[in-house]
């Protein structure tokens, strides 16, 4: 994530809530359980992985110079454990995109200052990690997300603010190539992972119109192959879930939660 001037005098935390359906039917967000930060940090970009029957939540924690990736565990009663430190590097970290593949599991944070999208394997859950390779380099990515479709790896990005960026590759090993609506300039920076929804391919965007981060719109993928790419709106999610919000930043869910944040005036 990266901060625009909106965010200098807000506070940006971390809400969870039980999932209870199909949020595209119904959507309420206003009852939740805060992650809070303390004085001098913020909490940002979650990303849900349920491990061995545990609900793990990781994010972005910053302290106004420096991000790294924190997790918590939620326990049934949707009660969070301490915050412990996942993975830190020298140069700033968030959005950390986490999934499973067959029985590893992979961490793709954002890496901006290094030009590039990095895979990291974790040695030992949740707490160590080692990169494996970069998929992609040469520009400032912001928020990248992976998902396969359509017997390929589909890499989203963002380049330059909001622009949309795709690469895709045959596998985690393989050459990723870029899309041809990489030279449309089309808005639609993530805002967490792709999840499917009743058959339905949905990808969490920003809506950076206005401000950074402003809100979160729900869109759905019609066509994605390596020539087109077609989308459509299906829910907006603004700032209106909790008092003096500025903004709904990003969105992701597992069968168990709902995690979302937002950022409000101090």
């Amino acid at each position: 994530m990266i901060i625009h001037l909106i965010s200098v005098c807000c506070t940006y935390f971390i809400a969870i809530k039980k999932n209870e359906g199909n949020p595209l039917d119904s959507l309420i967000l206003s009852s939740y359980t805060p992650l809070l930060p303390p004085q001098g940090r913020y909490y940002a970009d979650p990303f849900l992985l349920k491990y061995e029957g545990i609900n793990y939540l990781f994010f972005e924690n910053y302290d106004y110079k420096k991000g790294v990736i924190s997790y918590v565990q939620i326990d049934p009663e949707g009660h969070f454990t301490e915050p412990k430190l996942a993975l830190e590097l020298p140069t700033h970290l968030s959005f950390p995109f986490v999934f499973q593949e067959e029985n590893e599991i992979y961490m793709i944070p954002e890496t901006y200052q290094r030009r590039s999208v990095s895979l990291y394997k974790c040695k030992t859950f949740p707490n160590q990690w080692e990169w494996c390779r970069s998929l992609i380099h040469g520009e400032r990515f912001s928020d990248p997300i992976l998902f396969k479709h359509g017997g390929l790896y589909w890499l989203f990005t963002a380049i330059r603010g909001d622009q949309l960026c795709i690469y895709y590759a045959e596998s985690l090993d393989a050459k990723f190539r870029p899309h041809p609506i990489n030279h449309r300039h089309i808005r639609g920076r993530n805002a967490g992972p792709v999840f499917l929804q009743s058959g339905r391919l949905i990808r969490p965007t920003m809506d950076c119109r206005e401000y950074y981060g402003k809100a979160v719109i729900l869109k759905e993928i019609l066509l994605l192959t390596t020539e087109e790419f077609v989308e459509r709106e299906v829910l907006y999610i603004g700032p209106d879930w909790a008092p003096n919000l500025v903004g709904t930043h990003s969105f992701c869910l597992n069968p168990d939660y709902l995690a979302y944040d937002g950022n409000f005036y101090q």
